[in-house]
């Protein structure tokens, strides 16, 4: 991190306990919890909303809460697919936040019981919840980080760079899976804070396809090349495996989704999606209008088999019924293990060898992704538990220590 940067952090982290102080002195003026708990769900990027449907669609026919969305003004400004989403579901933003206007929020957290986000930690990529959460907390408002990902920073992945640092302001962490499951090396902190309530998440029934290729099972592909994490042998070999596998497999239909969040690319990486795009469709995030055709979820529930780059889109397929594999290149790093017994794919053979069990519709492919998915979540309503554990926090004062 340059000077100015560090400058700025501590300049906002010292404004943030300035805004802390100031709420507690005042947080006689949060009111009592009225007939329904008025709860906050915050949006920091797209994925977020599907993480929230569910909860959304069940409190509405609830008696004892009600739901708001917040929004960063960074999600709404810069995911241009984010507001036509929103809008897609009758979702209205009530308040909108960025570091210029957090010292302004604090009469509107008075007006609420709880805040309930995704990204939520002292990493500096979430700093915008994470000073939301401390001022929320100093006004005496229950708070919840859930689990964003399958690998959730400071939550399931840490390694010796990443995560073993990373700490939680909210009151509550929220975690897909059995707490006994996450790492051992979990700050005692986050471990005490954490429960168990599933993932959210749900998938719409087979819709129909929206595409003239419809004759042909489709396939697919996920990238989150992200230069930090993935290098360039990596990338060329994903580029290069992918490219073969199209050639071969002329009775699949390929569709590439890179990640949402990555928007600016080294020439590298836009060369390869530039390539590709001449023999597949590439749902490029830079172009929302692609994007709108096919929302991962759909996407997912029009596959017969999705490949991807470590990430929740191998959890999401499973959670979808769709065999699902995991491309490694041959990287010798722990976290893979958590995707096991899911394929792991190392060279174009594995590729070859994943597409087609998935070509001929193979009932053991399921079966792996089915058990992924059983070792990994939490069974059960999970949009349900997160309202239930909410009441129960704001009827019992759990926000007043």
């Amino acid at each position: 991190m340059g000077l100015n940067r560090r400058v700025k952090h501590l300049l906002r982290h010292l404004h943030t306990g300035l805004l802390a102080a100031r709420a507690r002195r005042r947080k006689g003026c949060h009111s009592r919890v009225a007939e329904k708990v008025r709860l906050v769900l915050f949006l920091s990027r797209p994925q977020d909303i599907d993480l929230y449907l569910d909860i959304y669609r069940a409190a509405a026919i609830r008696s004892d809460i009600r739901v708001d969305f917040w929004a960063t003004r960074r999600a709404l400004e810069h995911f241009p697919v984010m507001p036509e989403r929103l809008a897609e579901h009758g979702i209205e933003v009530g308040l909108v936040v960025d570091h210029r206007n957090l010292g302004r929020v604090e009469d509107r957290l008075f007006g609420i019981d709880a805040l309930l986000n995704t990204v939520e930690s002292s990493y500096a990529a979430h700093k915008v919840p994470h000073r939301l959460v401390r001022i929320a907390n100093a006004c005496g408002v229950m708070t919840y980080t859930l689990q964003h990902g399958f690998e959730n920073l400071g939550l399931t992945y840490l390694d010796d760079q990443q995560g073993s640092g990373v700490t939680f302001a909210a009151r509550r962490v929220l975690s897909w899976g059995r707490v006994a499951d996450l790492p051992g090396r979990l700050a005692a902190d986050t471990r005490r804070k954490c429960v168990a309530v599933g993932c959210p998440k749900s998938f719409p029934e087979k819709p129909a396809d929206k595409s003239p290729a419809s004759g042909r099972p489709l396939v697919a592909v996920f990238e989150g090349l992200h230069a930090g994490r993935f290098d360039a042998v990596y990338r060329q070999q994903f580029f290069s495996d992918l490219s073969r596998m199209v050639d071969e497999f002329k009775t699949l239909r390929f569709v590439l989704k890179p990640h949402p969040g990555i928007v600016a690319r080294d020439s590298e990486h836009q060369r390869g999606l530039d390539r590709l795009a001449e023999k597949i469709e590439v749902l490029d995030p830079a172009r929302p209008e692609k994007c709108a055709l096919f929302p991962t979820p759909e996407l997912l529930a029009l596959s017969r088999a999705v490949i991807t780059t470590p990430s929740t889109i191998a959890l999401d397929a499973a959670l979808a019924g769709v065999p699902a594999a995991v491309v490694r290149n041959g990287q010798k790093i722990s976290y893979y293990e958590l995707y096991r017994p899911l394929p792991l794919l190392d060279t174009v053979d594995d590729w070859r060898r994943f597409l087609a069990a998935a070509a001929d519709n193979a009932p053991e492919s399921i079966a792996v992704t089915e058990a992924f998915h059983r070792r990994v979540m939490l069974p059960g309503n999970a949009a349900g538990r997160i309202l239930d554990l909410v009441v129960a926090d704001c009827r019992g004062g759990a926000a007043a220590n």
